[in-house]
């Protein structure tokens, strides 16, 4: 099977917001990043081993028809994180909205989850076994 390309992309009518979110607060690497006019706006940015894409909501044409205007409802990103401790002490000092504090999983996970300026949930987590899964956070 061919090993494709992943990407989480949206429409949002937070656009400015949500890419200082995602390259200040989470600092994710922009990969691109384009301005065509009012409806034509979007940035791609490198997650663990895929991508989100943030696009502006267009006011018409046919990418509006891919969009809906409803705020996130049952979806949410997850993301493995290498230095997972690191990034929740920089989410709190950037006072980025913090939904759940870091906590250690009974499934294996060390994690913490945020949400973006669209209500969305990022869940950020490293995966720990062992001895170290009974460990505080």
């Amino acid at each position: 099977m061919n090993k494709g390309q992943f990407r989480f992309a949206y429409f949002t009518a937070e656009y400015e917001s949500t890419v200082a979110f995602y390259r200040d607060g989470l600092e994710f690497a922009v990969l691109n990043s384009w301005d065509r006019g009012p409806d034509d706006c979007g940035t791609l940015f490198s997650a663990a081993s895929g991508f989100i894409e943030v696009l502006a909501s267009p006011g018409s044409g046919a990418a509006r028809d891919l969009g809906d205007d409803r705020p996130p409802q049952g979806a949410f990103m997850v993301i493995e994180m290498a230095d997972l401790r690191q990034t929740y002490l920089k989410c709190v000092k950037k006072k980025l909205f913090i939904q759940q504090e870091l906590t250690v999983q009974p499934w294996g996970h060390l994690s913490f989850s945020l949400k973006d300026p669209n209500g969305l949930t990022v869940y950020l987590f490293s995966a720990i076994s062992g001895p170290q899964s009974r460990e505080q956070p």
